[in-house]
C-alpha cells in the first residue's frame, strides 16, 4: 500500500494523541482518576484460610459492655485464643495509657504467657526523598509493661492516597536515627515463619506494597465474634498454628477505611491487615506496569486508531474503536491477574480522543475532497449529478472499473465549409453557444460531459453511479439536441449560419475511470464499445439521418423511442457486423406518419435481408411515397436495384462493409 501524505496525515494525529496521553500518564496528572478506574478490576479471591478474624463487633460490644472493655476482658480473650492453638495473635487494640494494676496485671500476664501476641504502634508518617519516615518524637505505643510482655509491636497506620482510599501499605519505615519499625502485617508475619515472603514483596519508591484485597468488606474472610469466644459458643480447633487478627469491627469504634474494593462501603482495619497478610501469604503482588511500556502502548493505540478509523466505512469505525478499547480493558483484567495494573484512563482517553481527532480530520479532509470533486465534475456533469456523488463518494469509483454504460458522441455537419465561411471570432462564439446549449441538454438527462474533440461532443451515462435507464437517458438527449437544435437555427441564434449535427449511441462493456497519468488524467470510457460509438456518428452522414443506434441500445430503450432498421454493416476496425437503427422520436410524440414510415422500411430491410430484392424495392417506393427525400429508402433501394441485376453470394448476411471511418 502506497503511503501518501493524505493517508499519513490521520496515522500522525493518532499518534500525537498517543503521544501526549503517554507524557500525561508518566507525569502523574490525573493520579485521582486513574486509580478509582484500577480499583474496578479487583475481582473476588479465595482468601488463605489460616487467617482467622476475631470481630469486635456490635453483638460483642452489647453483650460485653460499652467500649473500652476492661483488660481483664482481653486478657481472657487472649488466654482462649492461645489455648487454641493460634500460631501468632495480632491484637489490633491500642493501649497507650494505664488501668488499674489489677486489669494491667492480667493484660500483661496473659500477652506474656502467649509469647505470640503483636500489638500494635501509632507513628507520624512522612514522605522524605529516601521514602517514608517516622517521627521519632511522636510514637503513639502500648504502656511499657505490654509493649515489654508482648512478643512484638508494628505500626498500624499509613496514609490513604490522595482521594482517601487505602491502596498501599508501607512495611517499615525509618527514623531519623536510622532505626526501623516494622509493620504490623510484617511483624505478624514475621512470627508466623514467613519473614521470606515480606522480603519478597515488591515495593515502590516510598517502601509500599500494593495490597491485594480478596474481596468487599465483610466477605473475605472467616470471622468469629470476640463474645462468642468468650462464651465458649465456637469450636476453636479451626485456629490451631493459624494466623488470628483481633480488631474493631463495629461501627461505633470508626476503625474503618475506604479501599479499592469497598464500592462506598468501608473495610474495617483489621480486614484491612488480614488483606494485606493474605496477599504476603499468597505472593499475589501488584505492580505498576513500567511507565514506558505504557507509554508504548499508549502511542501504539493512537497510531492504530489514526491508521484503522480511515480505512473502514464510517458505521464500523464506532464499533471497531469500541473494540479496540474493549481488547485493552480485557488486556488490563488479564494483566491483573498476573499481578500487573495496567492504566485504564488513559487509554481510555486516548481512544476517545484519538478517535475524535482522526474523525475530524476525515471530516474535514472528506469536506475539502467535497469542494475539489465539486469543483471538478461540475465542469462534466449536471449539478444534481455533482450532488448525489457528494452526497455518496462511494459511487464514484476512481482507478478504473468494466460495466455496461451508453455512450453518445454528436459531431457538426461539414464543420470545415461553416467555418470557412466565419472569422475566427465569429466561429468561436457560435461554437461556445453551440456546445453551451448541447452540454446542457446532457446535464439535463444526468449524463457525464467526458471532453469536447473540436466541434464534437463525447458524453456517457451509468456512471459513476448507477442509471437502469441509461441507454433511454442517452437518446433522450440526442433526440432534444436535434429539437433544440432546430429551433436555434430557426431563431437564427448562428446568424447566417445553419448547424445540423450528427449522433452516434452504442451500449455496452466499457471501462470508466481516470486515465492518463500522474500530472494529468481525465475521468472517461474507453474500450471497442465506445469506438463504436464514435463510427455510428460518423454513418449519420451516410445515411442523411440525425441519430443512429446500435441494437444493443434500442433493445435497452425498448417501445419508449420510435425506431427503425436502418442497415447492417461492418464499420472500419471491426469485424463483427453490427446491426444499426435510426432513433426517430419519442414513440409517444411520434406522428402517424413517422409511425407508418417506420413500419415500411423496417418491412423493406426483413425483405432485402431474406434476399428479396424485388420486395425490398416495392416496399422503399412505399416510404418514399410518404416522404420523398428519405435518403435511407433511396439507398436501400439502389442497393437492392444492384443485387437483381447482379446477385450477391450465396453466403450474402446482408452486411455493407464501410472502409473509412
Amino acid at each position: 500500500m502506497k503511503l501518501t501524505r493524505e493517508s499519513l496525515r490521520p496515522i500522525a494525529i493518532g499518534g500525537l494523541v498517543g503521544l501526549m496521553a503517554g507524557l500525561g500518564l508518566m507525569s502523574g496528572v490525573l493520579e485521582n482518576w486513574s486509580n478509582p478506574t484500577l480499583d474496578l478490576l479487583f475481582l473476588p479471591h479465595q482468601s488463605d484460610r489460616r487467617i482467622t478474624l476475631v470481630a469486635i463487633d456490635d453483638a460483642s460490644i452489647t453483650q460485653i459492655g460499652r467500649w473500652p472493655w476492661p483488660r481483664q476482658v482481653h486478657a481472657e480473650l487472649i488466654q482462649k485464643l492461645s489455648a487454641a492453638g493460634a500460631k501468632v495473635i495480632g491484637y489490633d487494640v491500642s493501649f497507650p495509657e494505664k488501668s488499674d494494676k489489677t486489669n494491667d496485671d492480667a493484660l500483661a500476664a496473659a500477652l506474656k504467657a502467649s509469647g505470640n501476641t503483636v500489638l500494635p504502634l501509632e507513628l507520624t508518617l512522612l514522605k522524605s526523598r529516601n521514602g517514608l519516615a517516622y517521627d521519632q518524637k511522636n510514637v503513639l505505643q502500648p504502656i511499657a509493661a505490654f509493649s515489654a510482655a508482648a512478643k512484638s509491636t508494628g505500626f498500624v497506620n499509613s496514609p490513604p492516597d490522595a482521594d482517601n482510599v487505602f491502596r498501599r501499605l508501607p512495611l517499615a519505615v525509618r527514623g531519623a536515627d536510622g532505626s526501623v519499625v516494622s509493620s504490623f502485617e510484617s511483624e505478624v508475619l514475621r512470627l508466623a515463619g514467613q519473614s521470606g515472603a515480606v522480603k519478597s514483596a515488591p515495593l515502590d519508591y516510598y517502601g509500599r506494597m500494593l495490597v491485594n484485597f480478596a474481596g468487599a468488606p465483610g466477605q473475605a474472610f472467616r470471622s468469629v465474634s470476640a463474645v462468642d469466644i468468650l462464651r465458649d459458643k465456637v469450636d476453636l480447633g479451626s485456629l490451631k498454628d493459624g494466623i488470628v487478627l483481633v480488631g474493631a469491627t463495629a461501627f461505633d469504634l470508626h476503625d474503618t477505611l475506604l479501599v479499592p474494593t469497598s464500592r462506598g462501603v468501608p473495610m474495617p482495619g483489621v480486614e484491612v491487615h488480614a488483606s494485606a497478610i493474605d496477599t504476603i501469604l499468597g505472593r499475589r503482588w501488584l505492580q505498576p506496569v513500567p511507565d514506558w511500556i505504557q507509554f508504548l502502548l499508549l502511542l501504539l493505540a493512537g497510531l492504530l486508531i489514526g491508521f484503522m478509523v480511515p480505512r473502514i466505512r464510517a458505521r464500523w469505525s464506532v464499533p471497531v474503536t469500541i473494540a479496540i478499547w474493549a481488547a485493552l480493558v480485557t488486556a488490563a483484567f488479564v494483566a491483573f491477574d498476573r499481578g500487573w495494573l495496567l492504566d485504564v484512563l488513559w487509554p481510555t482517553f486516548c481512544i476517545i480522543f484519538a478517535y475524535a481527532a482522526v474523525t475530524l480530520e476525515r471530516r474535514l479532509a472528506s469536506d475539502r475532497q467535497r469542494r475539489e470533486l465539486k469543483t471538478a465534475f461540475s465542469r462534466y456533469v449536471s449539478p444534481s449529478v455533482v450532488d448525489v456523488i457528494i452526497a455518496d463518494p462511494s459511487k464514484l469509483k476512481l482507478g478504473g472499473e468494466r460495466k455496461r454504460m451508453t455512450v453518445l458522441f454528436s459531431d457538426i455537419c461539414g464543420f470545415t465549409s461553416i467555418s470557412e465561411k466565419l472569422t475566427p471570432e465569429k466561429l468561436v462564439e457560435v461554437l461556445n453557444k453551440y456546445l453551451s446549449r448541447m452540454t446542457a441538454i446532457v446535464f439535463e438527462e444526468s449524463g457525464v460531459l467526458d471532453k469536447y474533440i473540436g466541434d464534437a461532443v463525447m458524453a456517457f451515462w451509468n456512471a459513476p453511479f448507477e442509471q437502469p435507464d441509461h441507454a433511454y437517458r442517452a437518446v433522450a438527449t440526442a433526440l432534444k439536441m436535434q429539437t433544440v437544435l432546430d429551433e436555434m437555427n430557426s431563431k437564427k441564434e448562428f446568424g447566417d449560419v445553419e448547424i445540423r449535427i450528427g449522433v452516434g449511441i452504442n451500449t455496452g462493456d466499457m471501462v470508466v475511470g481516470n486515465v492518463g497519468g500522474e500530472a494529468r488524467f481525465d475521468y472517461t470510457v474507453i474500450g471497442d464499445n465506445v469506438n463504436l460509438g464514435s463510427r455510428l456518428e460518423s454513418l449519420t452522414r451516410q445515411y442523411k439521418v440525425g441519430v443512429i443506434v446500435t441494437e444493443a441500445t434500442a433493445t435497452e430503450v425498448g417501445e419508449r423511442i420510435l425506431f427503425r432498421h436502418l442497415d447492417k454493416v461492418a464499420v472500419k476496425g471491426k469485424k463483427e457486423p453490427a446491426v444499426i437503427f435510426e432513433a426517430i422520436a419519442e414513440t409517444a410524440a411520434a406522428t402517424p406518419e413517422q409511425k407508418k414510415s417506420a413500419e415500411l422500411f423496417d418491412a423493406a430491410f426483413a425483405k432485402y435481408l431474406a434476399k428479396d430484392f424485388t420486395g425490398c424495392s416495392a416496399a422503399c417506393d412505399e416510404v418514399l411515397k410518404l416522404k420523398a427525400d428519405d435518403f435511407a429508402a433511396q439507398q436501400l433501394k439502389e442497393r437492392a436495384a444492384h443485387f437483381v441485376a447482379e446477385p450477391p453470394p450465396a453466403d450474402w448476411d446482408g452486411t455493407w462493409v464501410y472502409l473509412k471511418k
